[in-house]
Parts: C-alpha cells; sequence; structure tokens
C-alpha cells in the first residue's frame, strides 16, 4: 500500500521546541517530529526524524515563496529525492551531504515503509549565502560557488568533522545563555567544512583516505552505522568483543576503523555521547540527575558525576542549580 502525503509548512515551527507533524500526519501512517534551531532568522538548522508504516510519497509543491540554499546531511537510510517537479532527481545515500537552490520549487520524496529516517538540514536565503562568498573567497571562488549551488544539486560526503559539528549543535543547550552565539558559531563552521568538502571534490576522501587500504566500504559503512547508533542511542550496551562479532570483523579492525575514522576510540566517543546526553537532560529540565544518568546509560553514580565534572567543569548537581538560576533571571 502506497501514502500520499503533502509536507507541512515548518517555517512555523518555534525554535527549540519539538514540531509534532500529527496534525498532518495521521497516526496510522506514520510519525513527523523536528527541531529547530536558528542564527538571527539568518541560518536555520532543523533536525528530523521521521517514519511511515508503508511506502509513502511525500510532496510539496513549492517552498512557501522562499528563495533559498538548503544543506542537507543525509545520516542513516537511501532517499529518493526529486527536485522541481522531477527535473532533477536526487539519489541520497547515508552519509552524504546535499547543497542546492530550492527557488520555490515543488520537491519530493519516496520513503520506504517501517523504517526511521534521521536527516538534518540548514536553509538560508540565497541573498544571504551569496553574501558569505562574497565576504570570504575572491572572485574565482565567488563564482564557482555560484556555479556549484545556483543551478543543480552538488553532493559530497558526511566528514568526521561535519559529524562532530551536528553533534555540537545538537547538545548547544549545555551553555545557557550563551547558546545563541555559540549555535551561530557552529553554523558557519559547518557551512565552512561543507563548502570545502564540495570545492576541493573530496567525496570520498576526507574521511576516509586513511581507512581505504585498511578496510573496504562495506566495512566502512557498517562502522559509519555504529557511529550513527552511538550518537542518537547513546545509553544502549556496547561492548566492543560483541559489536566485532556483529559486524564480522575483528576486535583490532573494529576499534582501528573507527579511530581513523572519527579520531577517538569507541569507548571515549559513547562517554562523550552519554555525558552531552545526560547534559541535555538536566539543561531541559526533563528530569531530575539521577533519572538523567540512568537515560544515559550510567548506573553508578559516583563515576557519572566524576566523569561530568571532568567534561563541563561542574558536577552534575551544581550543573542542573546554575541551570535553574539562569532560567529564573533571565
Amino acid at each position: 500500500m502506497n501514502n500520499q502525503i503533502i509536507v507541512p509548512n515548518v517555517y512555523n515551527s518555534s525554535p527549540d521546541e519539538f514540531f509534532d507533524g500529527s496534525a498532518y500526519i495521521p497516526r496510522e501512517i506514520g510519525d513527523l517530529k523536528l527541531l529547530r534551531k536558528e542564527c538571527r532568522n539568518q541560518i536555520v538548522y532543523y533536525d528530523w526524524n521521521l517514519s511511515f508504516k508503508d511506502k509513502t510519497f511525500a510532496s510539496r509543491p513549492d517552498n512557501f515563496g522562499k528563495d533559498e540554499i538548503q544543506i542537507i546531511f543525509n545520516i542513516n537510510q537511501k532517499i529518493d529525492w526529486q527536485v522541481d517537479s522531477a527535473h532533477e532527481t536526487v539519489y541520497m545515500l547515508p552519509g552524504e551531504v546535499c547543497v542546492f537552490r530550492n527557488k520555490n520549487y515543488a520537491t519530493s520524496m519516496n520513503y520506504e515503509g517501517d523504517k526511521n529516517f534521521q536527516f538534518k538540514s540548514l536553509q538560508m536565503t540565497t541573498d544571504f549565502f551569496e553574501t558569505l562568498l562574497s565576504r570570504y573567497f575572491d572572485s574565482d571562488k565567488i563564482e564557482m560557488g555560484k556555479s556549484l549551488f545556483l543551478t543543480h544539486v552538488t553532493k559530497t560526503a558526511i566528514t568526521a568533522d561535519m559529524f562532530k559539528v551536528l553533534s555540537e549543535i545538537d547538545s548547544a543547550e549545555k551553555y545557557h545563555e550563551f547558546k545563541g552565539v555559540y549555535v551561530e558559531a557552529k553554523l558557519i563552521e559547518l557551512i565552512a567544512l561543507v563548502l570545502h568538502g564540495i570545492f576541493y571534490n573530496k567525496t570520498s576522501m576526507i574521511e576516509r583516505n586513511k581507512t581505504i587500504a585498511e578496510g573496504n566500504q562495506s566495512d566502512i559503512a557498517q562502522v559509519e552505522a555504529l557511529h550513527h547508533r552511538i550518537q542518537f542511542n547513546p545509553a544502549d550496551d556496547y561492548k566492543v568483543p560483541q559489536l566485532a562479532k556483529n559486524l564480522s570483523m575483528s576486535e583490532s579492525k573494529l576499534t582501528r576503523l573507527f579511530r581513523s575514522l572519527y579520531g577517538t576510540s569507541i569507548h571515549q566517543y559513547i562517554q562523550d555521547q552519554r555525558l552531552e546526553n545526560a547534559a541535555r537532560l538536566i539543561s531541559s529540565k526533563e528530569v531530575n540527575v539521577s533519572e538523567a544518568a540512568l537515560q544515559s546509560g550510567y548506573t553508578n553514580m559516583s563515576w557519572f558525576s566524576k566523569e561530568f565534572q571532568k567534561k563541563f567543569g561542574l558536577n552534575p548537581k551544581k550543573f542542573s542549580m546554575l541551570k535553574k538560576e539562569v532560567t529564573e533571571n533571565c
């Protein structure tokens, strides 16, 4: 059974509040949730999470009157994407980032059923994007940028550095009243990394150049999928011997590939993601400190407190109290 839906106008969503698409997409068809962050109304960041019970064709008749540059980071599933009423078809693979100008075009995507789709996007007016190009580049690079981004969809790989910045944007709440300037800086950094990747045509080189000799693309894809899983589900039970067995590779190969791709060990990445998640939960006041630790994968509270203070400079209780004081003062 194939479903057809019209994508709602997410421009009306509020910053830092989850947008629930149930008013537009019936629960029996699927689920849409997204979180919006913005940089002084110049750059908007969306964190998308959606799934459909059956194969679904999602369309949008226009871009709500906007002429803008869209940068889309595809995290975990292959997506078929049609731009300008299928004038251009793009096949987005997991681990790819696409840049294109949506000049109030009709767009659509085909989603497989019974799968969770995660992607993140940056959106800015085309005028603002051209201002960025003129601010930082010489005339040759500006013309190259316009030819790459203003006429068709351009792709490159999501690098380890891009993944790191995406994760930092997602956990920006820990900086309290400084979150705005932090997010703005990170959004500009992310744009710079994407431009660098496309200008230098390093689609498969930037994050994989150290690993091609060590493992085939299938191995790398599996390690990337593990990285995504840890990022979005840090509280799960991760033991390297079992992970290696599940991926049909040796422990040494798995740890070597992970470190060469992401510049850190599997253990350290898990700990960082768990602490980031706990800080987000505490900052959002969704749960108390003990519940934040448990929901982030910690059962030993003294160990959690020690590691939290090492990372953030405050123990969890003081971190929670500081967040409360800042909120009340604001």
